[in-house]
This record gives structure tokens, C-alpha cells and sequence, in this order.
């Protein structure tokens, strides 16, 4: 097989650095950190394409931007708003990097992250009940491999703990839910291998087969979400619109 050929977000994530080497909180937050505006930064840029304005912008500005929700001002990793719409899609990016260091597995904060995910759909849905909510939720391919016999990877209880977050179809569906959720695994080089919640994982390994999405696949599917939100497709009986 060749060598892989680095996107956007496959350099983002390389250029966040190293994961820590030692068990320091401080240093582990900081990592996190970077590697979520970037990763927040290598999707707008893609976004940017067919999204004129959204945020952050291509110099960094506007990083965590502010929008309206129901209990007062929140923040957005990626935020599309404009004066036609509101806020036409948000994207809100996690990722969980440190295993637990008892279990060596990364499931520790998936309730937190969930809890987090949680508030940030039910206090913009509520508000802005048209507008597109995703989450991307990051774990690194080690989270593939930490399972053994029967019990599932990391990964694998991500796709099964995260899958109730999901699917909001209409305006008037639940509140506290996205429009999509997708899991992801990152290697070493930066490359992501995507998934749908609503796809049946791989008991153990990384996302294979039809569910694997790229990266360039997830930018296409959140793009399509928020046409079907905004743009309906209207068909006659011959088929054609």
C-alpha cells in the first residue's frame, strides 16, 4: 500500500503535536485544547468552500464564536450564521485522548462528554430550533485496540454510547439531540477514519468497509444535512423537480 496522502485535517492534527508523553493534567488540557481549534479550524476551511463566512475564519479569527442560546450567549467550535437564517450549522468537536490510567481504555468521559453535548443541543435547538447541530467526537486509533474477546474497543461502546445524541430529523424533534454524530479514530499521521453513529461499528479495529467515512465525506454530509434543512428538494410525479 502507498503512503497516504495528508489532508486538511490529517495536517491539522499533526500540527498540534505530540499526545503528552507523562500523566500531567495541565499538559494533557493543553493538548486538548490544541487539538480541537485545530481540528475546528481544519473543518470551517473545508466548510468555507460552499460556506462563505463561517467561522473560524481562515487567519484563526473567531474561534469558538459566540451564538445565541435559550439561557444566553454560547460558544461553537465552528459556527455558519448569517441575518437570513440565524445559526445555519454548528459544529461542536470532542475529543477524548488520555486512556485511564486503571483500565488503559478511554471510556472514562464519554457520560462527560455526552452531559456536555447534551446542554450545547438543547440551549441552541431550543432558540434556533432550525438550525443543524453536529458533533464529532475524536479518539485516537489506540481506542480501536483496547478491547478484547466480546468486549468491544473504546471505539466500538463510543459508536453505541453516542448513538442516542442522534438522529434529529425535523425542527419539531427533540431538542437535546444533533442532526448527525460521527465518531472518528485518528493515527499517528493525522489521517481520521470516520463513522456514523447510526452505523454498526466493528466490534474491535478502526472503521472499515461502507461505514468509513473520510474527511472529505463528513464536510459533503454536513453540507447535504444543511440543504435538506434549508433548501427541500420538491419532486413531481415524473420524478423531476
Amino acid at each position: 500500500m502507498g503512503e497516504r496522502r495528508p489532508d486538511g485535517l490529517a495536517k491539522a492534527i499533526v500540527g498540534a503535536g505530540p499526545p503528552p508523553l507523562g500523566t500531567e493534567r495541565r499538559d494533557w488540557k493543553n493538548y486538548a485544547e490544541r487539538l480541537s481549534t485545530a481540528v475546528a479550524q481544519a473543518f470551517a476551511n473545508s466548510l468555507r468552500r460552499s460556506f462563505k463566512g463561517v467561522l473560524p475564519s481562515a487567519d484563526g479569527a473567531g474561534r469558538e464564536s459566540l451564538t445565541r442560546g435559550e439561557k444566553g450567549m454560547k460558544r461553537l467550535d465552528v459556527n455558519y450564521s448569517n441575518t437570513l437564517h440565524g445559526l445555519g450549522f454548528g459544529v461542536s468537536i470532542k475529543t477524548i485522548n488520555k486512556p485511564d490510567p486503571k483500565t488503559g481504555n478511554f471510556r472514562k468521559n464519554f457520560t462527560r462528554v455526552d452531559g456536555e453535548l447534551r446542554a450545547e443541543a438543547t440551549d441552541h435547538h431550543r432558540r434556533q430550533p432550525y438550525a443543524v447541530l453536529v458533533a464529532v467526537i475524536l479518539l485516537p486509533e489506540a481506542a480501536c485496540r483496547d478491547g478484547s474477546g466480546e468486549r468491544a474497543s473504546s471505539f466500538g461502546q463510543a459508536v453505541r454510547h453516542f448513538r442516542p445524541r442522534n438522529h434529529r430529523v425535523e425542527p419539531s424533534d427533540e431538542a437535546d439531540t444533533f442532526e448527525r454524530v460521527f465518531v472518528g479514530v485518528y493515527a499517528d499521521d493525522g489521517h481520521v477514519s470516520f463513522i456514523d453513529v447510526n452505523d454498526a461499528p466493528p466490534r474491535h479495529g478502526p472503521p472499515h468497509g461502507a461505514s468509513a467515512r473520510s474527511f472529505a465525506q463528513v464536510v459533503d454530509e454536513i453540507d447535504a444535512e444543511y440543504r435538506r434543512r434549508n433548501q427541500p428538494k420538491f419532486l413531481f410525479d415524473d420524478g423531476r423537480p
